[in-house]
């Protein structure tokens, strides 16, 4: 996704060559050979972040153009946040603004502020889309209707899957509205912009996969459901692995309040949250892979915690403060680290467990990160301190415990515990869409890469690569002092 954003800064449009994976997957169609996989939309939402500092990348460097691009991510969860307050504020108008932290640090969104996944954002329009058919107003129809489908469309735009929802806002919007004097003409003009947005997405992407219904994923004429409705409703709801009640502690109370909900209501905070678990919880890769929590289920997220604003408030401070510190682990321990350990983990004698990490953290209930994330982030600073049980029962590690260095993810917590680090994305980004291109016999757009890819980080060594049998001079930062360098 980034990749093609950077491919607007570099070239002027919106491509990234990719090379194929060495071992296809069965299920996953192969990678377009110069587009992002997930389509124009979410690229465009790090641009903005990511050209304020390009201008500047000689002088910021690697480190500083990673943040600015970070930022996307906090701004997309802070964006969630402020959307849910609007939605609660919707249900009970005096809602406190308490609720945006409480929303924020007690459910499995607190994670996603650093992690690069574009759902929060898609959490917001949909917030906002169902905000607004809740609110009294008295704007023009056509006004009112395009208040309420222009978040849904960006939501819908961003992840796909999500227009599944739009006949539940129809629904919505037609028991919200059917009182009003213009309450026909309010639903129609609503009908009319979603089909609008919906003409505009497949017109895209007629324009860029040659097909209205190809997102950019490939999916074309080939659905890989996997699951049956009611074993992958379970495991998005109450299974350890993934389920929503374990990472959001705070749906208990939505659920306790939802029958003070009236029709509207209780269609977008309950309705909607079940057609998007029934057709996300089929998908072969359900879980939403190196992710913390049921990522497929985070656009729906503020409509399914919203009904707690009418709940207890003891009872409701109580599960946020245990959601909080359920998901503090997913925030410090990085959800790649602990499933790469639980992937290369051999099961107990007789027992088979999926193969691939984020099959295995999410399926099997002894392997689940709210206990794993633990475990590893005690064992990192006192060994042996926290049972592993699935040793316990026989499975055997194959790989040595990973470090704190190599576990621990957030910027404040490595730097106060004096770790390295992490190495710079941009660049590797940079490097590794260079040598896609040389791969794809594109060698002007590789040497454009690759040297952007010095430009930030001239330890880079396939970028030097590329350059050099042209012999072409790699740009040194100012400061930059270079050392030879063996290449294999």
């Amino acid at each position: 996704m980034i990749a093609d954003t950077l491919g607007f800064l570099v070239q002027g449009r919106f491509e990234s060559a990719s090379i194929p994976p060495a071992t296809p997957d069965p299920f996953l169609p192969p990678p377009p050979p110069f587009r992002s996989r997930y389509g124009l939309f979410p690229s465009l939402i790090p641009l903005p972040f990511l050209a304020v500092a390009w201008p500047f990348r000689r002088v910021l460097g690697a480190a500083a153009v990673d943040a600015s691009v970070s930022l996307t991510w906090t701004a997309g969860s802070v964006l969630a946040s402020l959307a849910f307050l609007r939605l609660a504020r919707a249900l009970r108008s005096s809602a406190s603004p308490l609720w945006l932290p409480g929303f924020l640090g007690g459910t499995f969104l607190w994670t996603y502020v650093a992690d690069s996944y574009i759902e929060p954002w898609a959490a917001a329009g949909l917030a906002l889309s169902a905000a607004e058919i809740l609110s009294p107003g008295e704007s023009s129809p056509a006004r009112a209707a395009f208040a309420a489908a222009a978040g849904a469309v960006f939501a819908f735009w961003l992840r796909p899957v999500a227009w599944v929802l739009a006949p539940v806002l129809v629904l919505a919007a037609l028991l919200q509205w059917k009182a009003r004097p213009d309450g026909a003409r309010r639903s129609t003009w609503l009908v009319s912009w979603l089909g609008l947005g919906l003409a505009a997405a497949a017109t895209l992407n007629w324009i860029r996969h040659s097909s209205p219904l190809d997102f950019g994923h490939g999916f074309v004429g080939q659905i890989p459901f996997l699951h049956a409705p009611l074993v992958g409703l379970l495991y998005s709801t109450i299974h350890p692995g993934r389920g929503v009640v374990f990472y959001a502690p705070v749906v208990l109370a939505a659920f306790l309040a939802a029958r003070r909900l009236g029709g509207a209501a209780l269609a977008l905070c309950l309705g909607a949250p079940l057609v998007l678990v029934l057709v996300s919880a089929r998908w072969f890769v359900w879980h939403g892979g190196s992710a913390w929590g049921p990522r497929f289920l985070i656009p729906v997220l503020p409509l399914l915690v919203a009904p707690a604003v009418l709940a207890p408030r003891r009872l409701v401070a109580a599960l946020l403060a245990v959601g909080t510190l359920v998901n503090f682990t997913g925030v410090v321990v990085a959800a790649g680290a602990y499933q790469s350990y639980a992937e290369r983990l051999i099961p107990p004698p007789g027992v088979t467990w999926p193969g691939p990490g984020g099959d295995r953290v999410s399926e099997v209930a002894i392997l689940t990160p709210l206990y794993g994330h633990a475990w590893l982030l005690v064992s990192t600073f006192l060994p042996d301190r926290l049972p592993a049980p699935w040793l316990s029962r026989g499975a055997r590690e194959t790989m040595p415990h990973p470090s704190a260095a190599a576990c621990l993810s957030p910027w404040l917590v490595r730097r106060a515990l004096g770790l390295p680090p992490l190495s710079p994305v941009v660049p590797r980004l940079l490097t590794r869409t260079a040598v896609a291109y040389a791969y794809r016999g594109r060698p002007e757009q590789a040497v454009r890469f690759a040297r952007e890819a010095l430009l930030l980080d001239p330890l880079q060594a396939e970028a030097r690569e590329i350059l050099a049998p042209r012999g072409i001079a790699s740009p040194q930062p100012p400061g930059f002092a270079s050392t030879p360098r063996s290449v294999p």
